[in-house]
């Protein structure tokens, strides 16, 4: 039973990432039927991450006490954001498609799903859940495309009492869609879901349990120096919040060994007394966050934006160039989201004979060069032409689009699951449970991320849709760049 739970949960994952990306390909052209302008299509994309931020931690707090509540309250909400988001086409007005994917985007799962996996899988298989997880993330974001080209080919409209007539296309069918798939998972959670047992939670106690009884009163001899240095610092963390932030070291090496104490001399069992109020808990929890976990949060940060930027203004940018649709867009999507399956292996597979924080310069200079080859030179010279300088040796014309794109997605999206395993190691045990956690920070800067990237192409769109390829690829360039800089600087608090 606990594995078929597990599996539902990763289903959810599925279908969720399947839900992102399933109105990627025919945005710009549901905007456009709707009466806006191209550039409001990030914005459509954008609401459902800006959402799924907001939702996080009240998830995060509920998931506390249950997970077949918050599985299906997400249900719910994700079948009432498609059906509106959908519903939309019928009144012709913007503001209810945007108000759909902002309701899909509160039920986003992605916090319960992590804080079930972290609080009922063993540890000794919770590596290789989690990889399941991100091999799941990756059919989802693959499928979604699929399926929009292949409901791109459905043309019916059908006369509902009271509602009137609705069509089914291209455009509206991908929110029915989900919602009818939502709509089957939700009874299925209702029918067959049960509260599971919290056997890695329980493990992990026990595991601190046995970790306290080392330093019990039987070998306090010999360990007097270090819980009296761990009381001190526990107590210096509750007193003045934020004080290990302020350390600062000309000496790299020397920094990354200040830094790895705190992480390792916090004990996991450490709790905060009940009577500390939720904001005390804010508090301690980012006094905790370490030069470099904070480094990896702000890569993964840069490496979302980027990403985010690349996929979301598919639609917009390719219509307005190369005047493709939704087949078109979507075919790309589907390609490039079954490549990074077998790239994402190789990668894993790499780690194994190289430091994260080689694997790291080698995807980001990658990256840096994929968007290099994405930036219109010719663009800075001339715009005489409406759509592109077809022709001009230094214009970005489809093939070399394709190629950037391909390029800089298929390492930029890897440099996440690099990421992803430096977090793990340089992160203190103190975050690695509860109601606040590493999994729920990760989660937030993800969709925070995304949510900036998409406004970013809205805003951009907004000040010029000619020069739309440079105003997005020139930043995240620089951005790209900047990370390599980073990581090159900072390699030895990467070194682990």
């Amino acid at each position: 039973m606990q594995v078929f739970h597990l599996t539902l949960n990763l289903i959810s994952a599925f279908l969720y990432c399947m839900n992102y990306y399933i109105v990627e390909p025919s945005s710009t052209m549901y905007v456009n039927r709707l009466g806006a302008h191209d550039a409001m299509s990030g914005t459509l994309i954008g609401m459902m991450p800006l959402a799924a931020f907001a939702s996080s931690l009240p998830y995060s707090i509920w998931t506390n006490r249950s997970f077949r509540q918050p599985f299906i309250a997400s249900g719910v909400l994700l079948i009432c954001g498609n059906l509106l988001y959908s519903m939309a086409d019928r009144f012709q007005r913007i503001d209810i498609a945007l108000a759909g994917r902002f309701i899909a985007g509160l039920g986003a799962p992605k916090c319960i799903i992590r804080r079930y996996m972290a609080d009922t899988t063993p540890l000794a298989l919770r590596t290789s859940v989690n990889a399941g997880f991100g091999m799941v993330v990756a059919a989802g974001s693959a499928m979604g495309p699929a399926m929009a080209v292949m409901l791109n080919r459905i043309e019916y409209t059908v006369a509902f009492p009271y509602i009137g007539v609705i069509s089914l296309n291209g455009l509206t069918l991908p929110g029915y869609f989900m919602a009818s798939l939502w709509l089957t998972f939700t009874v299925i959670v209702l029918l067959t879901f049960e509260e599971p047992d919290r056997e890695g939670l329980e493990e992990q106690k026990l595991l601190e349990s046995q970790g306290d009884i080392l330093v019990s009163p039987t070998n306090r001899s010999t360990t007097d120096n270090s819980t009296s240095y761990r009381n001190q610092y526990n107590g210096s963390i509750i007193g003045h919040y934020g004080k290990y932030s302020e350390i600062h070291d000309s000496d790299d090496r020397s920094f990354e060994i200040k830094s790895q104490q705190l992480s390792q001399d916090i004990p996991l069992g450490y709790e905060l007394p009940e009577d500390s109020t939720f904001w005390h808990r804010i508090h301690y929890f980012f006094a905790l966050i370490t030069w470099p976990v904070r480094l990896c949060l702000g890569l993964l940060f840069c490496k979302v934006f980027t990403i985010e930027t690349l996929v979301s203004a598919t639609s917009a940018l390719s219509k307005n160039r190369y005047g493709w649709q939704v087949n078109q867009v979507g075919t790309l999507g589907f390609i490039i989201g079954c490549l990074v399956i077998p790239f994402s292996i190789l990668v894993g597979r790499l780690s194994m004979s190289h430091q994260d924080h080689v694997l790291m310069l080698w995807l980001v200079g990658t990256g840096c060069l994929g968007m290099f080859l994405l930036i219109d030179l010719s663009d800075l010279v001339e715009t005489q032409d409406r759509h592109y300088n077809e022709g001009h040796p230094l214009a970005v014309g489809p093939n070399r689009y394709i190629c950037g794109y391909f390029l800089s997605y298929l390492s930029i999206q890897s440099f996440e699951g690099v990421i992803g395993s430096t977090l793990s190691k340089v992160i203190p045990t103190a975050l690695a449970s509860g109601t606040i956690n590493s999994g729920l920070l990760a989660t937030m800067v993800d969709t925070f991320g995304r949510a900036c990237g998409d406004l970013f192409i809205s805003a951009v769109g907004f000040v010029n849709l000619r020069q739309l390829m440079n105003l997005l690829f020139i930043p995240g360039f620089a951005i790209m760049l900047i990370c390599f800089v980073v990581i090159e600087r900072f390699r030895d608090l990467l070194s682990v």
